[in-house]
């Protein structure tokens, strides 16, 4: 009797071990997913912060580094968005041709969520310089 309350023990310690471990790991991945959701409905402003912040945590730039380092960032940043914009119409023809392809394969409710989603993307994006032709 003593063996099979000792099995019985056994048992239940590894279930109680492996509901635990499941459990943990489902808990962590909803809170994964949840914080991956956040980081994605950022705006680009915030996920080019969250870059800077991140490169300049794992590179432990000192004061002055972290300084030279923004500013550079922060200049490049101007440069990119001057170089995109006078990108803006051919990628605005890639957009249009992805467009014309996706839109017909979708429902009329799946249509006003891509469309907000597209406005969210084009919001985004860099506006054409003037004299950028």
């Amino acid at each position: 009797m003593a063996e099979g309350s000792r099995q019985f023990g056994a048992g239940s310690l590894i279930t109680v071990l492996v509901v635990g471990i499941g459990v943990g790991w489902l808990l962590s991945s909803r809170q994964a997913l949840l914080d991956r959701r956040a980081c994605d409905g950022a705006g680009f402003e915030d996920a080019r912060q969250r870059f800077a912040d991140e490169s300049m945590r794992r590179l432990d730039l000192s004061p002055e580094q972290r300084r030279v380092y923004l500013d550079a960032w922060e200049n490049g940043r101007r440069d990119f968005d001057l170089a995109l914009g006078r990108m803006r119409p051919e990628i605005d023809g890639v957009f249009k041709r992805i467009d014309d392809r996706v839109r017909p394969i979708l429902s009329p409710r799946q249509l006003a969520v891509y469309d907000r989603l597209e406005a969210e993307r084009r919001a985004h994006m860099p506006e054409r310089p003037a004299g950028g032709d």
